[in-house]
């Protein structure tokens, strides 16, 4: 294992345990999350410790995701991801919180409400709340039932590291909203996770 590679898996385990402490302390609201936020942009501004040269823009295609950490369990799972220029999510939720900074480059977010009152299966209607971008050194974090879109408007791929309370693979119940027909259903698949 390379120095930075090392150095990386001890910034990852540190940054890890205190966000692990921060939901054990403080459980899952916009405090704590502000707190893990806080944690991972520290992370992020460590760009020394994400070198292009250990993640080739070969092998980061639109849908995979770089498994750095992630508990026995399945929880607190933290990915290096890289969005590709013109990559697009559609409206989702994660059922679970999750946390997002940036290394390089900047993601932009559209974060939307739900306006209809969920009563029909299938059926439901979403409309932008607000649109942030994150760049180098930003974050943005998610409760479970918030809705957000991804959208990578810049030129160049992106680096960004996404932290779920729970791994990808155990997000079975996600959602997304397909707002031109007004309907929802669940996520199709999980992304590719290496």
């Amino acid at each position: 294992m390379s120095s930075t590679a090392t150095q990386r898996a001890e910034a990852v385990a540190e940054t890890v345990a205190r966000i692990r402490t921060i939901e054990k302390e403080q459980g899952v609201n916009r405090a704590s999350l502000d707190a893990m936020r806080a944690e991972l942009e520290s992370l992020a501004r460590k760009k020394e410790l994400f070198p292009r040269s250990d993640f080739p823009a070969a092998d980061l295609r639109d849908d995979v995701f770089i498994r750095l950490s992630e508990d026995d369990d399945n929880r607190f799972a933290l990915y290096l991801n890289s969005g590709l220029p013109g990559k697009a999510s559609s409206p989702h939720n994660h059922t679970t919180w999750a946390v997002i900074a940036g290394i390089e480059g900047s993601e932009h977010n559209k974060i939307y409400r739900r306006i209809d009152d969920s009563s029909e299966p299938g059926r439901a209607r979403v409309e932008v709340e607000r649109e942030v971008s994150v760049g180098v050194g930003e974050s943005l974090a998610f409760m479970p039932e918030d809705i957000h879109s991804i959208h990578v408007l810049t030129e160049t791929p992106i680096l960004h590291l996404h932290m779920y309370g729970k791994g990808l693979e155990q997000l079975t119940e996600r959602v997304y909203f397909d707002m031109e027909k007004g309907t929802c259903q669940l996520f199709p698949s999980v992304p590719i996770v290496r």
